[in-house]
């Protein structure tokens, strides 16, 4: 099952105007996980981008590519940082400046890095639990000061996306670039780790601009929820692993 917290019926008879709601259900119910469900937005609106990573609250990679499209979560990210910055009464590591500060510590970045999730191969995605409680029991328990810690995970960041890439055959020989949104993106520390791990596979990273960065996701729920309204499929099987592309979404006329 799927749970979305807030009630849409309600929303919909207070402001007068048809909401859509539950748009992972339908995928659910056709063995799918439901997740995540931004990708087709980055199928129809950044058509000529051949790899987008977002590093949000957990970071997920979409691949457009090879006839084929795909994506998948990756690992938690800026829900592990924030956490550790609010640690030391900061809203979020700015630049990545703490991590930068800090040590890097090669027996708590090897535990992280043997976390089972990570030998998984897509379709695959994450609940905010993992990031939380499996990962965050694993930093607390470390040891060790926050700066060294926000500097590990960083690094794990960057290894688990080289490795997401790596595994998943996500690109040729050739390279290319991969465009990254999201809060993240503004981790300047974090963004010099990511292209160095992707140097070897010869991919540039790319940054737009502002407005794609900080609200590509409102973009791409705004751009499903047309697709509901419209009766076309919003959903990806080939991203979420059900057994047909669908439908998702339920619609509250008031």
């Amino acid at each position: 099952m799927s749970f979305q917290l807030g009630e849409a019926s309600a929303i919909a008879a207070q402001t007068g105007i048809p909401v859509v709601s539950d748009l992972r259900n339908m995928d659910v119910a056709l063995g799918g996980q439901g997740a995540p469900i931004v990708p087709i937005a980055e199928k129809y609106l950044w058509k000529d981008e051949k790899l987008l990573l977002n590093i949000g609250g957990i970071c997920n990679i979409s691949s457009n590519q090879f006839n084929q499209f795909i994506a998948f979560d990756i690992c938690p990210a800026n829900r592990v940082l924030n956490a550790l910055a609010a640690s030391m009464g900061k809203e979020y590591d700015d630049q990545g400046n703490i991590a930068r500060s800090g040590q890097l510590n090669e027996i708590l970045l090897a535990t992280l890095n043997a976390l089972p999730y990570y030998d998984l191969l897509a379709p695959k995605s994450l609940n905010n639990e993992f990031g939380t409680q499996t990962v965050g029991r694993i930093l607390s328990e470390s040891g060790l000061n926050i700066p060294d810690q926000l500097r590990t995970y960083t690094e794990h960041i960057a290894v688990q996306i080289a490795r997401a890439i790596r595994d998943n055959q996500l690109l040729t020989d050739e390279g290319g670039r991969m465009m990254i949104t999201g809060g993240g993106a503004w981790n300047t520390y974090l963004i010099e780790r990511i292209t160095a791990h992707l140097n070897d596979l010869k991919i540039d990273v790319f940054i737009p601009d502002e407005n794609t960065i900080q609200y590509k996701e409102a973009i791409a729920m705004a751009l499903i929820g047309v697709l509901r309204w419209r009766e076309e499929n919003n959903v990806l099987c080939s991203v979420s692993g059900a057994s047909r592309d669908s439908i998702g979404g339920a619609l509250w006329m008031p």
